[in-house]
C-alpha cells in the first residue's frame, strides 16, 4: 500500500477519536450536572414537621371502689300453713299482722269425735296386749304353734298404730306456726269448713331479712360470700350485711347474676319489695385522675387516652372508667408512671413520633 495512504488512514483516525472523546465528555458533564441538579431539587423538598402536644405526667393513686346494685328487700323466708285434716275453724287465736313464735297456735279446728275414739282404741291396745302376753307364754310350753304367736303380734301392733294415727289427727286440729314471723295474711275465720290443702295463714320470717340485686358477668368476679355490705332503701333505710349466696347460673334473659346481702332486722320493720341500692367495696386499686375531654377512641371503637414514651412516641392505651364525679374521672388500666398527652391528641395516632411539651412549659 502507498504510504501516503497509510499516513492520510492514521490521521483520519486520530481525527475522529478526537471528536469522538469530546462528545463523551460532553455526555458525561451533562449527566453529571443532571444528577447535581437532581440532588438539589430532593433536598429542596420540605420534610414534614412533628406534631407538639401537650403531656401530663401522672403516677397512679390508690382508689377504693364499689360496685353498686339496684335491688329490693325480700323475706329470707316465708310459709303458707295448711290444713293436714277436714274440719270447722273452732277458735282463731292469732290475728293478721300478729307476731309469733315457733310452736304458737293459730286456730283450732274441731275435733268431733276423735278422743272417745282415742279412748277406744286405748283400750284394744291393751286387749291386744293381754292376749299377745297369752300367746308368747303358750308358744313357749308348746302349746301353740308359732303362726299363733305372729297373729297375736300383728293384731298388738295394729291396734297400737290405730292410736298413733288418732293421737296424730288430733294434733292436728291444732294449727301451729312453724317458725318464729309476721302473720302476713290470715283467710280463714271461726265457722269455715277447711277440707285437706286448704290454706289458713302466710307466715313471714322477718331476722335476718335479703336484699337482693343482679351483677354482672364482668363484676360477679369481685364478689365472695362473705363480703360486707351497705344497702339505701328508698324508704330511708340504711342496712348492713354479709353476700349470703351468689348465683352460679347468670340469668338467661339479662346475664346477670343473682345476689343475696343478708342483713339483721331485729326490730322487724323490713318489708319485702322495697326498692333499695346496694353498695359492695372492694380493695383498693391504682388509678389515675383526668379530665374527661383527653379520652378518645382507638380504630376499633375502645375508650382510653393516648400517651407518649420515653422516645416521644405516641401510644394508645384502652381504659376502664372507675367512677367520675362534677371535677374529673378516675381511670383503670394504665401504666403506673405515665405521660398522658392533654392537648392534641385528636391531631396524632398510634406509633407517630413528637414533640412532647410539658403543660407547665410555655409554648414555643
Amino acid at each position: 500500500m502507498n504510504k501516503s495512504y497509510v499516513i492520510a488512514f492514521v490521521f483520519a483516525a486520530a481525527v475522529s477519536g478526537w471528536i469522538i472523546s469530546g462528545q463523551m465528555g460532553s455526555i458525561a458533564d451533562s449527566a453529571e450536572a443532571s444528577v447535581a441538579a437532581g440532588a438539589q431539587e430532593v433536598n429542596a423538598v420540605p420534610k414534614a414537621e412533628k406534631v407538639r402536644v401537650r403531656i401530663r405526667a401522672l403516677i397512679a393513686e390508690p382508689r377504693s371502689r364499689e360496685i353498686v346494685l339496684r335491688g329490693r328487700t325480700k323475706s329470707v323466708r316465708s310459709v303458707e300453713v295448711r290444713a293436714e285434716i277436714a274440719g270447722r275453724v273452732t277458735k282463731v287465736l292469732k290475728a293478721k299482722g300478729a307476731f309469733v313464735n315457733a310452736g304458737d297456735v293459730i286456730a283450732h279446728l274441731d275435733i268431733y269425735d276423735r278422743p272417745q275414739r282415742l279412748k277406744e282404741a286405748k283400750a284394744l291396745v291393751r286387749q291386744r296386749h293381754l292376749e299377745h302376753k297369752a300367746a308368747v307364754a303358750l308358744s313357749k310350753k308348746g302349746f301353740r304353734a308359732e303362726t299363733k304367736l305372729a297373729a297375736a303380734t300383728t293384731l298388738l301392733d295394729s291396734a297400737q298404730s290405730h292410736v298413733t294415727r288418732i293421737e296424730l289427727e288430733i294434733s292436728r286440729t291444732q294449727i301451729r306456726a312453724p317458725f318464729a314471723g309476721i302473720i302476713d295474711s290470715r283467710p280463714v275465720e271461726i265457722g269455715d269448713y277447711l277440707k285437706i290443702g286448704n290454706p289458713i295463714a302466710v307466715i313471714v320470717d322477718q331476722d335476718p331479712y335479703l336484699v337482693v340485686g343482679e351483677v354482672t358477668e364482668r363484676e360477679v368476679g369481685h364478689l365472695k360470700v362473705g363480703q360486707q355490705t351497705t344497702a339505701s332503701l328508698i324508704t330511708g333505710q340504711q342496712v348492713a350485711g354479709k353476700i349470703s349466696f351468689i348465683a352460679a347460673t347468670a340469668d338467661s334473659a339479662t346475664r346477670t347474676f343473682r345476689v343475696e346481702v343478708r342483713v339483721p332486722n331485729p326490730k322487724r320493720d323490713l318489708r319485702e319489695g322495697v326498692t333499695a341500692e346496694i353498695r359492695i367495696p372492694l380493695a383498693p386499686t391504682p388509678a389515675h385522675f383526668v379530665s374527661p375531654a383527653i379520652m378518645t377512641l382507638n380504630e376499633d371503637g375502645e375508650i382510653g387516652v393516648k400517651i407518649v414514651d420515653g422516645d416521644n412516641i405516641v401510644h394508645f392505651r384502652a381504659a376502664t372508667i372507675l367512677s367520675d364525679s362534677e371535677k374529673g374521672i378516675w381511670l383503670v388500666g394504665l401504666p403506673s408512671q405515665v405521660r398522658i398527652i392533654v392537648v392534641g391528641q385528636e391531631f396524632v395516632r398510634d406509633g407517630d413520633e413528637v414533640i412532647a411539651v410539658a403543660e407547665t412549659e410555655p409554648a414555643s
